[in-house]
């Protein structure tokens, strides 16, 4: 089974699970998506840190919408499976659902990553600022805990 890794912003970084669940030597790929930088107002700093990242993690980097160019990039891999680390972010979630529709006969697969901070209870996320003074404790601990 030939796998092929998209990693999005969201994931940027080797130790992400989604590397482990794939085949050994599998590629990964990011797609820089103008139009939805512009629409997540994503900041030429937030762009700038995105590229440094990208350019330490040494993946192929294209250019274009996610959704039409991932299946081409399936194809040329001759990956039977995407492997994508989980998101919620709204706009990764619905290119997600595009590329299914696009190319039914490939298994896309959401690798989930560990939390960044445990919480005993849901928080309040009405204001950053109580969240955090929950949050802090644990989020400044090794490895969250």
């Amino acid at each position: 089974m030939a796998d092929l890794i998209w990693l999005h912003e969201g994931a940027l970084r080797r130790t992400h699970p989604v590397f482990a669940a794939a085949a050994p030597g599998t590629a990964a790929i990011f797609v820089w998506d103008r139009a939805r930088f512009a629409a997540g107002h994503v900041g030429a700093r937030r762009q700038l840190f995105i590229a440094e990242t990208l350019a330490e993690l040494e993946i192929e980097i294209h250019e274009g919408d996610a959704a039409v160019l991932l299946p081409q990039l399936v194809a040329a891999h001759g990956a039977n499976r995407l492997l994508v680390p989980a998101s919620p972010d709204p706009a990764i979630i619905g290119q997600i659902a595009t590329i299914r529709q696009a190319m039914p006969q490939v298994a896309v697969e959401q690798v989930e990553d560990t939390a960044f901070v445990t919480l005993p209870r849901e928080p309040d996320l009405a204001r950053f600022f109580r969240y955090w003074n929950k949050a802090r404790k644990s989020a400044l601990r090794p490895h969250g805990v």
